[in-house]
């Protein structure tokens, strides 16, 4: 059975590109011999909510890995992204790959 990897993206950061940035991610996801489950995009408002939602999603199907388009869509300051980086680690044991590397 292949390992699930969950997408996250940020709305305005996708700036009308997000079924591209959605196939980069899947074929990330296949190169790796994952099973791309879903995305979560998180609104232009960005309360978190999409982030709360893929937190929940991974411990609940015993998932432990996100891809992103870059570590920009995380967040977009260091420490916050370093902070979401570890919560997700923490919650979730998830690794994050992301496509532009």
């Amino acid at each position: 059975m292949e390992a699930l990897i969950y997408g996250y993206v940020r709305d305005e950061l996708a700036e009308g590109h997000s079924e591209e940035l959605e196939d980069a991610m899947c074929s990330l996801a296949s190169s790796a011999g994952m099973c791309f489950a879903a995305t979560f995009h998180e609104s232009t408002t960005g309360d978190g909510t999409a982030f709360a939602e893929l937190t929940a999603e991974l411990k609940r199907a015993d998932a432990h890995h996100v891809v992103v388009p870059s570590l920009e869509h995380l967040a977009g300051q260091t420490i916050p992204r370093e902070i979401l980086l570890a919560k997700l680690a923490a919650e979730a044991e998830a690794r994050v790959w992301t496509v532009d590397t």
